[in-house]
């Protein structure tokens, strides 16, 4: 049965005498059964404050909602590394999330139990994050925290997830305006790269597709007669390792085929005919295109040859922003003298 029971003083044959603690340590002891049936206690140096405790805990294990308090002595890194390894997500997810955890979270928060893990630390934390990082980064950093700790309110570790405390507020995200590149930009920049993968950026600019996608374009993917182009693999680094998989999402798509972008991939094959693997544009060394390599040593300096700026903003994804902003405006036909 739930009852607080006074350590300094006992009432022996009804008369109040000191106990062999008195003055040491804190007086009141909140004492209760857990639902296994443990008997558990709580010191508290005011009566008031182990009564309210027993109120809330008595409740909580009626309702079914009592959290061991030892549970949460795991700390935040071991949880976390049990986590990550019990998800069944896709390998990029995998190797974000992980990327993420390892080196935005762990170094502050990996150290301390979960019991610990309170909102004002998760606020002081994110405080920092935003110093140096991008609100966007650090709101993802925040969802993959808060995806463990959530896991951890499942298992019965915590009560509650600190990150959805009403006191934790993430950075504010400012929209950014998108500006579509000019047609004389997509031009020159396409021009500007070695021929052998000018067609990349036609298609990029004349098909609306990510880079990745552009890069795992094969041979049959090509409908000329029908003049549509299947968007079903992409191209991509999972572990430092190029990977072949299908388009983000999972999603498969048919897009329309421009003209000047069906000659272009035609006079791209007739120049650089695919090998054993199907692939359209493939590296020297007849492998696939890897971003880093393309975005370093390519695109960067097809950038600075056109007068555009280098930067996250110009990246190859701007072709796909000048697909689909501004198709009416800027005929894709236009694309046609860098092809």
């Amino acid at each position: 049965m739930a009852h607080v029971q006074d350590r300094w003083e006992k009432t022996v044959g009804g008369v109040r005498t000191k106990t062999a603690r008195h003055g040491t340590g804190k007086r009141w002891q909140a004492r209760y059964q857990d639902p296994d049936g443990r008997e558990r206690t709580k010191d508290f140096a005011r009566k008031v404050d182990a009564e309210r405790f027993l109120t809330t805990v008595t409740s909580d294990v009626l309702r079914g909602s009592y959290v061991d308090p030892d549970a949460g002595r795991i700390t935040f890194g071991e949880f976390a590394d049990r986590w990550l390894h019990a998800q069944t997500f896709g390998d990029t997810t995998r190797e974000a999330t992980e990327l993420r955890l390892r080196i935005h979270a762990i170094p502050t928060l990996g150290r301390r139990e979960l019991r610990d893990v309170r909102p004002s630390v998760i606020q002081a934390w994110l405080r920092g994050l935003q110093e140096r990082l991008a609100p966007t980064y650090v709101r993802a950093i925040l969802t993959s925290v808060s995806s463990v700790l959530a896991a951890a309110v499942d298992d019965g570790l915590i009560a509650r997830n600190p990150c959805r405390a009403g006191s934790v507020k993430p950075p504010r995200i400012v929209a950014r305006k998108i500006e579509p590149w000019s047609v004389g930009q997509v031009v020159a920049v396409i021009d500007a790269l070695p021929g052998r993968y000018r067609a990349v950026g036609a298609v990029a600019a004349g098909c609306g597709l990510r880079q990745g996608e552009a890069f795992g374009i094969r041979v049959h993917d090509i409908d000329f007669l029908h003049h549509r182009l299947r968007v079903e693999q992409q191209v991509r680094i999972v572990g430092g390792h190029l990977q072949i998989d299908r388009p983000k999402g999972g999603k498969t798509r048919v897009v329309p085929l421009a003209e000047p972008v069906a000659v272009a991939l035609a006079e791209h094959l007739r120049s650089w005919p695919p090998d054993g693997n199907g692939l359209i544009f493939t590296s020297r060394e007849h492998k696939p295109l890897n971003r880093n390599y393309f975005n370093s040593h390519l695109w960067r300096p097809a950038l600075l040859a056109a007068g555009v700026r280098p930067g996250r903003s110009n990246g190859m994804h701007a072709l796909r922003h000048f697909y689909v902003i501004s198709p009416a405006s800027t005929p894709v036909s236009d694309v046609r003298s860098a092809a």
